[in-house]
């Protein structure tokens, strides 16, 4: 089997792609699950009896506790009052730090489990999937739980008794982005009310409401969809904060009237916050930073005084004369389960914060020993887990040295305590949990070396893998290569034992793919190292007719340019401007003779260049533009307009059926932007999503990317013809799913693209022609000899002098490419792409079907940009996938930059940054390899003039 072979190549890609995207999960971000742990008991005398977990999802802590202004009635205040003044007066209050990924599955399990799951855990909140692991609604009583259906039921169905936790959640089909979000969270409060009034008829419902150790978690989803459906800065958003705040207060008085014992403990947080362009998931502050106060039995009253605690962030709070205490988000699951007296969570590696409680030093001082003893029991489990699966295992230090093992601190902290120096024992305690945590993480991080290694060889083998296809397919075609079995054998032997090694580990499946493809990438290069020599060294002969080695290093500086300009520009898009501002003079540089020539399409692309660099200059967050939505509509309907009677007039024999199918494509577009026009005012009116408008959205938008395909029946094998259907295909896409610039952005990016493959052909054709103008003027015999060999291998190999120059066209594809994903509004993050524009479609939560439309959305330019390399693959003479291919040899450059970007300390916005490009980075390489076919179902048909036979 030719495994250098194009069709065996893209294979190996897909899987190695999909394979290694995994790779940061595996490696930075490894759940700490274990299990088989023994409880810990957080206090033998508990505080409160009955404690009301309160989530805010999606609040933010500066719209908790700062004083905004209201967007419709322009009153300044602050949003929950109420709240505020159990800051000021009763309460203990800070800043709990969430992880990423910034969504309610793993915000949740953080606060009730004290267990931060792995990113990947991300999914399962959308699947229902109970969680595994250990909580405090599963060490307390009983549970009372009220709110959304994508949340409960992960701990109701998880809980070891499934009658411990009851679920109370309204359908699915309530969660309206449309409707007013008010309502999620009045039947919450609805329901919890209801309780309380039946339990006052109900005796055996009372006498259950009067035991210990009960909890009442309140899930209030309405600030989360207020947010996305109108940003965190809007008059929704602000209003449920309110709403939320004076419930709260209502619901305290019916409380406190029930029991009557001042034994109720109160905990308001949320598990994530929210961007201000209404999305979360990233590592970015405001996702990041949510609210935590806590009152009543057992919580400390607030600590008065200037300290000197508050930053710039919580300084324009006005809360200064009161102490700040940050906690992260899995220490309030060890804070509620002392303020209800439960064991710890078993899983749980949050931290008790001391400075909430309301408890002399020895109570103190014992329950942090035991939450410390929480920690250790996992790191002890895990520990001996893997001392039966690891070769020569060394342990952790810290805790097997002698004299510091974990016996021994626990003997001194205990000896600490009896002899009540409970400050000693704190700090002791305080060490303890701290080496415990490190101690996880040392095991965590036992294989790093070996599958950062393995990972590294992997991206730099399938570098070296593709490059060597694309030599051997394009360049200097089969080559005899001599047998190597001592080569082959020898890594089979490699991979052998890394699998021994692997299995002996009890490793996950995806470590055997972590050491296959480097190990098979390698082996292929060394195989074929002739091939490999021979076809860079034909390159640079190609490169340059006179100075071959000094042409071949200026586009070796210029690829390696653009490449770092890419990378610098996933920080900060403006990079691409400054780049699309250097590409002005491209035409010129490149080569000034045809620039001149040509200086119509040199103007055009200066111009064009010049339009594209301010859209990278435009905020990322966008503000929903009606005005721009429909000029884009126009413009697109009117450019088509033009090419459509252009085209009718310059195309011989074109069939009726064909102008039927582009008038037909030319009236979506119109229909597009009315219907657009109207599901926009309506749900800026707050009169929700109309029927019809959401009915005449999906069928033009599906008609859009049916109706080209009837062309089919009567094909057009006019490139021009093509073009025209494509841009006319997806401008429905650009008027429905935006807010505001993207359709402008859809016209220039399409216009520019358009420009660039004419210019492409002339600076190709001037130079084939020089090319054969130096070698008619050499009458050597032995230079004719060499055009002769090289002509013929270049026949049997279906090449068309494969050059450097080739590999620069294939580099300015690929920034092209993420131009395309940058130029739209997108930053290199995960959580950037604005919800507004899907709710003209789908009004409910649906994740999936959202999800599919915004990834839709994104991949329309890269179906541009593949149709227009198809063509220029025609135009320019090249094989097919030629270009394709020596994009596959460079795009994972980035990805290697980005892997070893990734950290999984520092803040959340460094951790979340970092998984977020390293992700779209490895997923634009797999976009790579998919628009390879994609550019074949785009052109095919087409009969496009090879200019270079014409000149023959």
């Amino acid at each position: 089997m030719d495994f250098l072979s194009k069709r065996i190549v893209l294979f190996v890609g897909v899987l190695f792609h999909v394979a290694f995207l995994m790779s940061i999960f595996d490696i930075y971000f490894v759940s700490p699950l274990v299990h088989g742990m023994d409880h810990w008991q957080s206090t033998e005398s508990a505080p409160a009896k009955r404690l009301f977990l309160i989530v805010g999802d999606g609040l933010r802590a500066d719209k908790c506790f700062d004083a905004v202004t209201h967007p419709s009635t322009g009153i300044t205040d602050y949003l929950a009052p109420h709240l505020r003044s159990r800051v000021l007066f009763n309460g203990t209050f800070g800043v709990s730090h969430t992880r990423m990924p910034t969504e309610s599955r793993p915000g949740h399990v953080a606060l009730i489990a004290g267990f931060y799951e792995d990113v990947s855990a991300v999914t399962k909140g959308w699947k229902e999937n109970p969680v595994d692991f250990d909580s405090v609604f599963n060490q307390s009583r009983h549970t009372y739980s009220y709110g959304s259906p994508d949340i409960l039921p992960m701990f109701s169905r998880g809980a070891s008794d499934a009658e411990r936790v009851d679920a109370i959640m309204y359908e699915h089909e309530d969660e309206d982005f449309t409707k007013s979000s008010i309502e999620l969270d009045r039947f919450v409060f609805d329901h919890v009310f209801d309780l309380f009034a039946k339990a006052a008829q109900d005796k055996d419902l009372e006498n259950s409401l009067r035991q210990d150790k009960i909890v009442f978690f309140l899930h209030l989803l309405g600030i989360d969809t207020a947010g996305h459906s109108y940003r965190p800065y809007s008059a929704e958003y602000y209003d449920n904060i309110k709403y939320i705040d004076s419930k709260i207060n209502e619901l305290e008085k019916i409380v406190e009237d029930f029991y009557a014992d001042n034994k109720t403990a109160w905990v308001f947080t949320a598990d994530h916050g929210m961007s201000d362009w209404g999305s979360h998931g990233d590592g970015h502050p405001d996702n990041t930073r949510t609210p935590i106060i806590a009152w009543g039995a057992g919580v400390a009253a607030p600590v008065k005084g200037q300290l000197g605690d508050h930053d710039d962030f919580s300084a324009p709070w006005k809360l200064n004369s009161v102490k700040r205490n940050d906690i992260n988000q899995a220490d309030v699951a060890s804070l509620m389960a002392y303020l209800v007296g439960v064991n710890y969570p078993a899983n749980s590696v949050g931290e008790l914060p001391l400075a909430f409680l309301d408890a002399p030093n020895d109570v103190k001082a014992k329950a942090l020993f035991a939450n410390a003893m929480t920690i250790i029991e996992q790191y002890r489990v895990k520990e001996i887990s893997n001392q039966k699966s690891h070769i020569n295992f060394k342990p952790f230090g810290p805790l097997s040295d002698p004299g510091q093992t974990i016996e021994d601190r626990a003997e001194e902290i205990q000896s600490l305590i009896n002899s009540k120096q409970y400050t000693l024992s704190i700090e002791k305690s305080e060490d303890l949990m701290k080496l415990g945590i490190k101690g996880l993480r040392y095991l965590q991080t036992y294989n790093w070396l070996l599958l950062r290694t393995l990972v590294t060889l992997g991206y730099i083998g399938w570098i070296g893998y593709a490059t060597t296809s694309f030599l051997k397919v394009f360049v200097v075609g089969a080559v005899s290569e001599p047998a190597h079995p001592i080569v082959r054998s020898a890594f089979f032997a490699i991979f052998s034992i890394l699998c021994a090694l692997f299995y002996k580990q009890s490793s996950p499946p995806n470590y055997y793919l972590y050491c296959f493809f480097p190990v098979f990438f390698w082996e292929q290069i060394l195989v074929n190292r002739k091939t490999v020599f021979l076809g860079v060294r034909t390159l640079i002969r190609r490169s340059h007719p006179t100075h071959p080695v000094t042409f071949a290093l200026f586009n070796l500086v210029l690829c390696i340019g653009i490449m770092e300009a890419i990378v610098l520009g996933y920080f900060d898009r403006k990079v691409f401007s400054f780049c699309f501002g250097i590409a002005v003079f491209w035409p010129w540089i490149q080569n000034s003779i045809v620039a001149k020539r040509n200086r119509i399409l040199s103007a055009l692309w200066a111009l064009l260049c010049i339009a594209m660099s301010s859209f990278t200059l435009l905020p990322a967050i966008k503000v929903e533009s009606l005005t721009q939505i429909q000029i884009a509509g126009a413009a697109m309907f009117v450019i088509g307009v033009l090419v459509f009677r252009h085209l009718t007039t310059t195309i011989k024999l074109l069939p009726t059926a064909a102008k039927v199918i582009a008038a037909t494509q030319l009236s979506l577009i119109a229909i597009s932007t009315l219907s657009t026009r109207a599901a926009v005012i309506s749900l800026a009116d707050r009169q929700g999503l109309p029927l019809v408008a959401q009915i005449v959205g999906w069928l033009t938008l599906v008609g859009s990317v049916t109706v080209p395909f009837l062309q089919w029946f009567t094909p057009i094998s006019d490139y021009r013809w093509r073009l025209l259907t494509i841009f006319l295909a997806f401008a429905p896409t650009f008027i429905i799913l935006t807010i505001s610039y993207e359709g402008l952005f859809y016209i220039c990016f399409f216009s520019i693209l358009t420009v660039w493959l004419h210019l492409e052909r002339e600076f190709s054709l001037q130079a084939h022609l020089d090319r054969v103008a130096i070698a008619n003027k050499k009458e050597e015999e032995e230079q004719e000899q060499k055009q002769e060999q090289e002509q013929k291998q270049d026949k049997n190999t279906k090449t068309k002098h494969i050059t450097i120059n080739e590999i620069r066209l294939a580099l300015f594809f690929f920034y092209l490419s993420q131009v395309g994903f940058f130029g739209t509004g997108n930053i290199a993050s995960i959580s950037s792409f604005s919800l507004d524009s899907v709710y003209r479609l789908i009004p409910i939560f649906e994740p999936f079907s959202i999800g599919a439309l915004l990834l839709f959305k994104i991949l329309v330019p890269f179906a541009i940009i593949s149709c227009t390399l198809g063509i220029l693959n025609h135009k320019l003479g090249v094989p097919q996938s030629a270009l394709f291919s020596a994009v596959l040899a460079v795009c994972d450059v980035l990805t290697l930059n980005f892997f070893y970007l990734v950290v999984d300390e520092g803040s959340w916005l460094d951790i979340g940054t970092g998984i977020s490009h390293f992700s779209i980075s490895s997923l634009l390489g797999l976009f790579m390899i998919v628009l390879e076919y994609l550019s074949g179902v785009l052109v095919e048909g087409l009969v496009i003039d090879n200019d270079f036979e014409k000149e023959k």
